[in-house]
């Protein structure tokens, strides 16, 4: 990816990982790289445990992103949270690393990384979306106890090939599975999965009027972190269907508060795109992604923080498979 110079190779992307946290370590004992995965392709699953300075057991939280081979933002914000806390930490989230054990996991897809890298950026959406396999891995997801998949646009399709296809069964995929029995676990309280590019907030779609109002709240907190860039929640009880995504299965099955943030907006990805012949990957990840890393940070800290103060969703650990 030659004239990608803001956003890393594979290889370079896992050594600055690595530098992080050995520098990490340095000033927060117990800071450690795991591996709790590989990939189709036998790349490492990795993720960052940071340990909180809070006396005895506290909550944990996770921040996942790059679950699409060319969201390449959500890596650098994921990356970002690490790196600021480090050297200089935004309130918000200086106080959660105060209250709550922080993991982040920034690159669910490895595969679909490095095929995204390898081609410059360049390809259909379901030729870098996927994983190895050809599945889209936020839909290879179970759906929760008694939920049905509707049949409209971006619900998750059967047909290999497609770009959303959800694969043969939920959880086929090594990725996916691997993160389940992390999710399993490690019971996180809270968590953010980071995609891109439409500045916006999905919760879950949720059974409930109080978790709606809680998410409404959560959200909320996250938009009001933001300094430059306020991302719009989008949520309904009624229009909303179950699909497969991550955050659904975080809430109805491990009873954790979750959401999908779209980091980079879709005026800013307009402005640099159209009417340019450009790659498929300038329409997911801004030319500077610090801007975006600096507008996201705080508010994904924003809420897990906020999300600290509410007890669990009450949710069945149950979950069913499509027919």
């Amino acid at each position: 990816m030659r004239e990608f110079d803001s956003y890393p190779t594979p290889e370079a992307r896992e050594r600055e990982l690595a530098d992080l946290v050995a520098k990490a370590s340095a000033t927060i004992p117990g800071t450690e790289l795991i591996e709790y995965g590989r990939s189709v392709e036998h790349r490492p699953l990795h993720v960052v445990r940071v340990p909180s300075p809070a006396a005895g057991a506290v909550p944990r939280v996770l921040v996942c992103a790059n679950t699409h081979g060319p969201e390449f933002i959500g890596n650098r914000v994921c990356v970002g949270m690490l790196a600021k806390l480090i050297e200089d930490p935004p309130p918000p989230l200086r106080r959660l690393h105060e209250r709550a054990e922080l993991w982040l996991a920034p690159c669910l897809n490895p595969d679909g990384y490095a095929r995204t890298h390898a081609l410059d950026g360049v390809g259909s959406l379901a030729r870098l979306r996927h994983n190895h396999r050809g599945v889209d891995l936020n839909r290879n997801w179970p759906l929760p106890a008694g939920a049905r998949r509707l049949p409209l646009p971006g619900a998750g399709s059967s047909t290999p090939g497609d770009a959303t296809y959800r694969g043969p069964a939920p959880l086929s995929e090594p990725e996916t599975a691997a993160l389940d029995q992390l999710l399993t676990s490690q019971k996180f309280h809270a968590s953010a999965n980071l995609h891109s590019f439409m500045g916006t907030l999905f919760p879950p779609r949720v059974r409930t009027r109080a978790d709606s109002l809680a998410y409404a709240r959560l959200c909320e907190a996250l938009r009001q972190a933001q300094p430059h860039t306020r991302y719009l929640r989008i949520a309904s009880r009624v229009f909303d269907t179950f699909t497969g995504e991550q955050e659904d299965h975080q809430h109805h099955t491990h009873g954790c508060w979750s959401v999908c943030v779209e980091c980079f907006s879709f005026r800013a990805s307009l402005a640099q795109s159209f009417a340019r012949r450009v790659p498929l990957f300038w329409r997911f990840n801004p030319r500077d992604p610090r801007p975006w890393v600096d507008n996201d940070v705080p508010a994904v800290a924003a809420f897990l923080l906020a999300a600290l103060d509410l007890p669990p969703p009450v949710s069945p650990r149950a979950s069913r498979t499509d027919p």
